[in-house]
């Protein structure tokens, strides 16, 4: 490859490090006619969005990766359906390629056809199209999979990818999953969405240690205890579950028990391990076994009907904790003794004193747009504020309240404008009301700094 025809090429398309985008959704979609130029460039990844009608034919012995999303649709409106990608596996000549992706293209099977000839491919992904295991089961380097939503019906012919370590059928409905049972180096398995009624065939992959298997429909999990080595477990959105079998998975680093209907935690409480536990919009949840996972990082208890924190004091390893949507009314001292925390949300929850945040330690380090989250909306404009201002000088005239302070600075402080705004659209409908809500408003605001 020349310099001039390098030079030439970086004129049209920008490559780094080896790797090429051409088109992207959120910068429009060339119409691409001339690939041509792969066999003699160093390109070893290449992303294609394509929105014309080009018959993908491709040749590099250098390129590794190929990624093609054909975003082109057709019809109007509401009708608008993507088009099926108008390409062939089999034209693809690219002799040292490790990575394919083609997901959501509308590709059916004859399209796969010969894709055993990558002798080196270990990583496909062809989910969301009417695809299935017809010319893929042939290619045994496989270690990684993806068939996301290819309404599969039957995959006995998996059981010769005896190869896979991670393997994803999210999102495919009443299958048999007996054939699995095979796949003796799988370690990884996602199967959101598909409809178990059980988890009898997963827990006979003792290898597995990352398992995710949220919304479905089954109530237990009796034989988890096969999966010793579980790391990460996510059986999140399966109502009414009985957790306590999870007792049992000390080696858990991470778990998902999101909206599951919990009352109690009591089997968390041997999970020492867990650093990553999300057990939100669980609303009638008791969450005093938490005070014995010290080793927490991350934790999520949004939308969890909570009226305290207390329980956590002794888990002072957090470094993000999410505790909005709640009814806390007082944020503990002892908060303070987590001084790892980085992210803190906090917002929609009844509290009115937030001193101890400001008093927090790595209060100075927190994002303020992201980690003090306290009414979840944009940090406001100097126009916002002084608009802000103006209204509450008109407000306090009108109702002739006395002790409104009316010099305000912006804050690190996410959009107080709503509160005031919700406080002031109260005044239409009692000006008691309103009066109680802007004054409370007003002692809130000076605990943030305002003058």
């Amino acid at each position: 490859m020349t310099e001039q025809n390098q030079n030439a090429l970086n004129e049209e398309y920008e490559i780094i490090d080896g790797k090429l985008e051409i088109g992207h959704p959120f910068g429009g979609y060339p119409e691409v006619t001339n690939m041509r130029f792969l066999e003699t460039f160093d390109i070893q990844t290449l992303t294609l969005f394509i929105s014309n009608d080009l018959s993908v034919k491709l040749r590099s012995s250098l390129l590794q990766e190929l990624s093609i999303f054909n975003i082109r649709e057709y019809g109007q409106d509401k009708g608008r359906q993507k088009q099926r990608l108008n390409m062939q596996v089999d034209d693809l000549e690219l002799e040292n390629l490790e990575v394919l992706k083609l997901e959501n293209n509308k590709l059916e099977d004859y399209q796969l056809y010969n894709l055993a000839k990558f002798k080196k491919l270990h990583t496909l992904d062809v989910s969301e199209n009417q695809v299935d295991l017809t010319h893929i089961h042939s290619v045994t380097s496989l270690t990684k999979l993806s068939m996301r939503y290819c309404s599969l019906k039957n995959i006995d012919l998996i059981s010769s990818l005896v190869n896979l370590q991670e393997l994803n059928l999210s999102g495919n409905t009443s299958i048999d999953l007996s054939p699995l049972y095979k796949l003796k180096s799988l370690t990884k398995l996602y199967m959101r969405q598909c409809e178990l009624k059980n988890i009898d065939q997963i827990v006979l992959l003792t290898n597995l240690d990352v398992l995710e298997v949220s919304l479905n429909q089954f109530k237990t999990i009796n034989q988890i205890y096969l999966l010793a080595n579980l790391k990460v477990l996510n059986i999140s959105w399966n109502k009414q579950i009985d957790i306590s079998p999870l007792k049992v998975l000390v080696g858990l680093i991470k778990l998902n028990l999101r909206s599951c209907e919990l009352t109690q935690l009591s089997a968390l409480k041997h999970l020492t391990n867990l650093q990553d536990l999300d057990i939100s919009h669980n609303s009638d949840i008791i969450i005093t076994e938490l005070q014995y996972l010290k080793n927490l990082k991350f934790l999520n208890l949004q939308y969890c009907n909570l009226v305290s924190i207390y329980v956590l004091r002794p888990v002072v390893n957090l470094e993000e904790l999410n505790i909005s949507k709640n009814n806390i009314v007082y944020l503990d001292a002892h908060l303070n003794e987590m001084k790892k925390l980085q992210t803190f949300r906090v917002e929609r929850n009844l509290i009115s004193d937030l001193k101890s945040i400001f008093k927090h330690p790595n209060y100075n380090n927190f994002d303020e747009k992201k980690s003090i989250n306290i009414f979840n909306q944009t940090k406001p404009s100097k126009e916002e504020v002084r608009k802000a201002k103006q209204i509450i000088r008109i407000e306090r005239q009108n109702l002739k309240l006395k002790e409104i302070p009316h010099k305000m600075h912006q804050t690190a402080f996410n959009n107080f404008k709503q509160e005031i705004n919700a406080a002031i659209n109260n005044a239409r409908q009692s000006q008691i009301q309103f009066t109680a809500n802007v004054v409370h408003l007003f002692q809130f605001m000076n605990q943030f700094g305002f003058e």
